[in-house]
């Protein structure tokens, strides 16, 4: 039995929104660890790419560069060589203070189960661009609705393919706030941490049941 998972909808509702400093840019999120499974690297290089058809585009990197200092230290020197602007490591945050601002996340990892960034970001409207790994798929195009796509799926380690997303995403705003919206349709009639909540105590239930012992909610 799979239980999907939930995130708590009304703490990411009326965010703040872009500050002067958004102004003119596209804001990519990244809310992740700075860590190998991540693959941080393929999304600074693809970012790259994109950013030289798309000037406005910016990147956040939104989370803990601690884990692995060494590969951090790789991302960093990755921007560096690259001779990248407006990326942002932010390190260890509240995303309440930023994802309001974002107009997509991404997720470039090489392995996920269900990410509950992806949910975070639907909660708040905002679409995503992510790999084609775990329940992403899922995720985006949904399993039991027909919500229609909440962002853009590439494949692992393809920068062609991500950077076009992100060039995508940032010309076509229509396409974007309508997949926004997907995202949110689709959190809210399953991915909910009440529904998740309800999930497990019916199996828990059902488990009690099936022993003859009591069960108490």
């Amino acid at each position: 039995m799979v239980t999907p998972n939930g995130v708590a909808v009304d703490h990411l509702q009326a965010l703040p929104g872009k500050t002067e400093e958004d102004a003119g840019k596209f804001n990519i999120g990244a809310i992740l660890r700075v860590t190998p499974i991540k693959d941080v690297k393929t999304m600074i290089q693809a970012f790259g790419f994109a950013k030289e058809r798309e000037p406005r585009l910016k990147l956040w990197i939104m989370g803990p560069c601690d884990e692995d200092e060494a590969y951090a230290k790789e991302c960093f020197e990755q921007v560096e060589a690259l001779g990248l602007t407006d990326v942002v490591f932010t390190g260890r945050i509240d995303i309440r203070d930023y994802l309001g601002r974002m107009d997509v996340t991404i997720l470039t990892s090489i392995s996920e189960g269900q990410p509950l960034t992806i949910l975070e970001s639907y909660a708040a409207h905002v679409p995503v661009i992510a790999t084609d790994v775990g329940n992403c798929s899922g995720l985006i195009y949904g399993e039991k609705d027909d919500f229609g796509p909440a962002g853009i799926l590439t494949h692992i380690m393809n920068v062609e393919e991500i950077a076009q997303a992100m060039v995508d995403m940032a010309r076509n705003e229509a396409m974007r706030l309508r997949m926004g919206e997907s995202g949110y349709k689709r959190v809210m009639s399953a991915y909910r941490i009440e529904h998740m909540r309800a999930t497990y105590r019916k199996i828990y239930g059902e488990f009690a049941d099936s022993c003859g012992a009591g069960y108490e909610i």
